[in-house]
C-alpha cells in the first residue's frame, strides 16, 4: 500500500502534469484507445439494452473529447542535443522538432467529469457501493493509469465492458479530436511527419550518356 505521502506526491505531480507541454507520440495517443477497446469487444454481449448504453456512451465521450481538445494548447518545439562545426569552427546546433501539447484545466475538468460517470455507471450498473473510500480508489487509479499507461495493462481492477467502453470512447474521442483540430498534432499521430527528399537525374544528362 502506498503511504499518505507519495500518494499525495502523485497527486499532485499529475495535476502539475496536466499544465505541463509534453510532447506527442502515437504509442501514448493510440496505445489506450487500441487496447481498452479491445477489452470492451472482448467482454461485452449484445443486447438491445447494451447497444443503447454504448450509443450514449459513445455520444458523451465525443462532447467531453472535443471539449477538452478545443483547449488543449499545441506548438512545435525545437530541441538540440547535438552540433556540427561550420567552415569557422563554429559549433551550429541540429535542431530536433517536437509536436508538444498542454491540456490545462479544461482537460482536468473533463478528465473530473468522466471519472464521475465512471464512478456512477459502477454503482447504478455493477451495484458498487458508493463509499469515500470506492471514490477515492477509484479516483486514485485513474490517476496512476493517466501518469503511467501500463497499469491498465496490469493492475487495472475493472472487468465489466461498460468500464472499458467509457475509457477507450473517451481516449480515442480525444485523440480523433486532437488529430483533427491540429494539422500539427495530426500529422504525428497519423505518421505524417516524416519528409524524405529525392532528387531525380537530369533527363538531359541521362540522354547524354546514352550517345
Amino acid at each position: 500500500m502506498i503511504s499518505p505521502f507519495f500518494t499525495a506526491l502523485i497527486v499532485i505531480y499529475f495535476i502539475h502534469d496536466q499544465f505541463e507541454f509534453s510532447s506527442i507520440s502515437r504509442v501514448s495517443f493510440w496505445i489506450i484507445p487500441i487496447f481498452t477497446l479491445y477489452q470492451f469487444f472482448h467482454t461485452i454481449t449484445w443486447t438491445g439494452t447494451n447497444l443503447s448504453i454504448v450509443v450514449l456512451l459513445a455520444l458523451f465521450a465525443t462532447a467531453v473529447g472535443y471539449y477538452q481538445a478545443i483547449h488543449t494548447k499545441i506548438r512545435l518545439e525545437e530541441t538540440s542535443s547535438t552540433f556540427f562545426r561550420d567552415t569557422n569552427d563554429k559549433e551550429v546546433p541540429i535542431y530536433k522538432k517536437v509536436v508538444t501539447a498542454q491540456g490545462g484545466r479544461n482537460y482536468l475538468y473533463g478528465w473530473l467529469i468522466v471519472l464521475a460517470v465512471q464512478i456512477l455507471l459502477e454503482v447504478i450498473y455493477l451495484h458498487e457501493s458508493l463509499t469515500p473510500l470506492k471514490i477515492w480508489d477509484v479516483f486514485f487509479e485513474e490517476v496512476l493509469a493517466d501518469l503511467f499507461s501500463f497499469t491498465r495493462f496490469v493492475g487495472s481492477k475493472h472487468t465489466s465492458w461498460i468500464v472499458w467502453a467509457l475509457t477507450s470512447f473517451t481516449s480515442l474521442s480525444y485523440t480523433l479530436w486532437i488529430a483533427k483540430l491540429s494539422p500539427m498534432a495530426r500529422r504525428k499521430l497519423f505518421n505524417r511527419d516524416k519528409y524524405v527528399r529525392i532528387s531525380a537525374e537530369n533527363t538531359d544528362t541521362k540522354k547524354a550518356n546514352r550517345k
